[in-house]
């Protein structure tokens, strides 16, 4: 096991999903600008409705994206058409990634929106695919090798044949990162999180001085 690798286990995602407020809690005060990055999925759908619940009137809470696929943002599998919806009647700043039919214009656009708009990346939240990708950072694709702090375009041909996603140089800027990985179905690669092989989401952990994995499983 990766040293920097602290493993939370819960009875359950609803319980999880709790925990996560609880966790992120601690970290948000309405003294200071807080920055959190947000995922895409049907995994923190839970999370995000509680925490919306909870700090919906602190307009000090930025929320940024932390990968997309290139479809218009009106498209049902956008994530940041799920962020815009769960967020929408609340005061939070929601740092919108805006679609560009060029997918290298609009990770350079939104790296430059989500730069000058936040100074410290605080808080984020991963999922892990099956076969331990975090973000859009797919084993064997170009981004995994990008050594640029921001969003680049990646060609996965997964729903869409490119995605926008951080970085690992961005990635590993966050003060506190939540790796959120529930469900039966992520048995076998939880077994595999924070073992000493190449997937990405272990190279992420092991950039990294600490990561927290949160799981029902």
């Amino acid at each position: 096991m990766i040293e920097s690798l602290e493993v939370i286990k819960e009875k359950s995602h609803e319980e999880c999903s709790k925990l996560l407020v609880e966790l992120i809690s601690k970290q948000i005060s309405r003294s200071e600008n807080i920055s959190i990055g947000l995922s895409g999925g049907s995994t923190p759908q839970l999370f995000y409705q509680l925490f919306a619940e909870k700090f919906f009137d602190y307009s000090n809470i930025s929320l940024w994206t932390v990968d997309e696929r290139h479809v218009d943002t009106s498209e049902n599998i956008s994530n940041q058409n799920m962020i815009n919806s769960i967020f929408a009647d609340t005061k939070l700043d929601v740092i919108e990634y805006i679609y560009n039919e060029d997918p290298h214009f609009s990770a350079e656009s939104y790296t430059n929106k989500v730069l000058d708009k936040i100074n410290k990346f605080n808080i984020a939240v991963l999922g892990v695919g099956d076969d331990g990708h975090i973000a859009s950072l797919f084993p064997n694709t170009s981004a995994v090798d990008s050594n640029i702090k921001g969003f680049v375009k990646n060609e996965v041909n997964i729903l869409t044949k490119w995605r926008i996603t951080s970085t690992y140089q961005l990635l590993t800027d966050i003060e506190h990162l939540y790796l959120f990985v529930t469900g039966e179905n992520k048995k076998e690669v939880i077994k595999k999180i924070g073992k000493e092989n190449n997937l990405p989401v272990n190279k992420l952990i092991g950039l990294r001085k600490k990561t927290v994995l949160l799981t029902d499983q």
